[in-house]
Parts: structure tokens; sequence; C-alpha cells
């Protein structure tokens, strides 16, 4: 399967990137290429221009005067996965990173490129020369061919680090014609035919990772057909902090991914958590809670109902991990 034409150039600098992109308005980034290019190859996607970002230096993990964790978004996974500040000051990061795709794809893949993501669809991400009659949304028709009769894009967000980070209450910054500084939770429109809230001259400069306190727990769980080798079935990032007695959660983050056009957090088992002394029947009762709040898109031939009772298995997994952790004093 042949790529299609495009112009190529590559970019040294995030300023000369920002200029390209602001130069070209059909122009698309390249880091390391893993989701783009098997786009391309389908033909869900022609650029006039490519511009590849391998020519950039890559910082090094560094702390911030605030005492943030700030990452490079052009850190390979593998990186990622390995850096030892990362594991110590956001442990479900590493794990996240280390679980997407096979190690060469983790090689090339970078933690923005990953969470920069498109949206994906068992109907949409295949060759379209013969299967349908007339475009679906995301191609700029006005059918669904996976939910009959659908009125929208039912398309879904599946990047693994993006709900570690937003359960870690990460920061993004992005360099534009006005730079600016959002929660990575703010980075994600929910509307399938666009998921990214950013514009076509913006792209992103650094991520930032609050420090964590000294009384936090947390735990990252991806459920897949063969683990890292497939996209999500379903991922729960679920972070604890508790009081200084170890057992009163103070707060809670708990955000569902691969369940809908962008990562979800569950907010209604959030609240129940905070205030309540940590506990099996409390952690059971926020799965059942996030299962009934999380209205997980029916994807990849996994159904509903199917999806709702791993919201709820797997939340409880992830809450029950991460008190572990708090008792063993880890992050």
């Amino acid at each position: 399967m042949h790529l299609p034409r495009f112009k190529y150039q590559s970019a040294a600098s995030l300023e000369e990137t920002v200029a390209l992109l602001k130069e070209y308005p059909d122009a698309t980034l390249m880091a390391g290429g893993t989701e783009l290019l098997p786009r391309l190859k389908y033909r869900l996607y022609s650029p006039g221009l490519v511009i590849s970002l391998k020519a950039m230096p890559v910082s090094p993990p560094s702390v911030t005067p605030g005492e943030d964790l700030a990452l490079d978004p052009l850190m390979s996974l593998t990186a990622i996965s390995r850096s030892g500040i990362i594991r110590e000051r956001a442990p479900i990061l590493s794990e996240a990173a280390l679980g997407v795709g096979s190690r060469e794809i983790r090689n090339m893949g970078t933690l923005g490129g990953n969470l920069c993501q498109e949206t994906r669809c068992l109907y949409y991400n295949q060759g379209h020369r013969f299967q349908f009659v007339e475009p679906c949304y995301k191609r700029g028709g006005d059918i669904c061919y996976f939910i009959t009769g659908g009125k929208k894009c039912w398309a879904v967000f599946m990047a693994d680090t993006a709900p570690p980070l937003i359960s870690l209450g990460a920061r993004i910054r992005i360099m534009g014609e006005t730079p600016r500084e959002i929660p990575v939770e703010e980075l994600y429109t929910n509307k399938a035919e666009k998921p990214l809230a950013m514009g076509p001259g913006e792209v992103l400069s650094r991520i930032l990772v609050p420090k964590a306190p000294h009384n936090r727990g947390a735990a990252f769980f991806k459920l897949s057909p063969r683990g890292g080798l497939e996209f999500a079935t379903l991922s729960v990032a679920a972070v604890l902090e508790t009081e200084d007695n170890g057992s009163t959660c103070s707060r809670a983050r708990l955000t569902v991914g691969a369940v809908s056009s962008a990562p979800v957090r569950a907010r209604a088992a959030e609240s129940i958590l905070t205030g309540e002394d940590l506990s099996e029947e409390l952690f059971a009762h926020a799965a059942d809670l996030a299962a009934s709040e999380i209205q997980a898109v029916p994807h990849h031939g996994y159904s509903r109902p199917y999806l709702k009772e791993c919201v709820r298995v797997w939340t409880d997994r992830a809450l029950r991990s991460a008190a572990g952790s708090l008792k063993k004093g880890n992050p």
C-alpha cells in the first residue's frame, strides 16, 4: 500500500514548526509517524505538506522551579517507560507508555503523538474504495455505518497516555500565535470528527505533571485482547490522595479511556470517595457508580453491556491497586 503524494519538510525548532503551519494551512505534523503513516496509506487523510519533527532536539525530563515534572512531547514512549524520574514521580504514565503497541512502535512513537491521536472506528480505519457507497460523518458525509441511524460520529479516542495524565492533573503548554497552558483534560473536545481543541497553527511544547503529595496512590489498567499489541478495549487511571491519617480520602480522580470520543472522568464516583475512609466496600460502590454514569460507546465488537461491566470491574481493581500503592508509600 503506497503513500499519497505530499510535500515534505523538516523543522528544527518549535518556532519554525509554527511558522510552517501558519504558511501551509493543509500541513500536518509527523513525529514518530506510527499513527499518521497508516492513515495516509488508507487515504484517510491527504495533507499538502508533512512537517517532520525528527530533527528537533528532545529535552530530558526536568523539574521546574514550581516542582512540576516537565516532559518534552517528542520523548519516545520507550523513553517515557524507562525514565527513572518519571517512574518515581508518575509511575502510572510509565506503565501506560509501556502498554502502547509493540517495542518497535514505542521506539518510534512519541508522548505528544499519542496524546494527539485521531479517534478510531472499526469502519473508518480501513480502505474505502469498495466498502461504502456514501462517506460517513468522519469523511465529511452524514451517515454512520457503525451505529445504524446514528446522528453523529461515534469514533472512539483510544490513546493510552491520556487517562493517566488527566488523573494526575497534568497540564500542557501549546505554542502558536497566542501561547497558552491548559489542563490535559481540556485538550479533548469529545467531538469525534475533531477530537483536539487545537488550532491549525498550534503545537504541543511541554507537558507538566504536578508534584505528588507524599500521601498519594495511583494505578493504571489497560484491558485489550493481546496486551499492548492492541488498542485498548478500555483503560482506567485512578489516583487517590489522603489526609495525614492515611485513610481518609482528600481527593480522587478517576479517568476512563476508550469508551467515548474523549477520555471520561467518573466525577460522581470521585465525589463519593472524597471525604470518606477508604475501604473495599467504598471502592465497590464507586465502581458501580462509575459503570452507571459512564455511557460507553460500543466499539470494535464490544457491546455496551460488556463495556459497562468492564468499567465496573476495572475501576474497582484500579482503586484497590491505588490504595495498595498508597500503603506502600509509592507516589
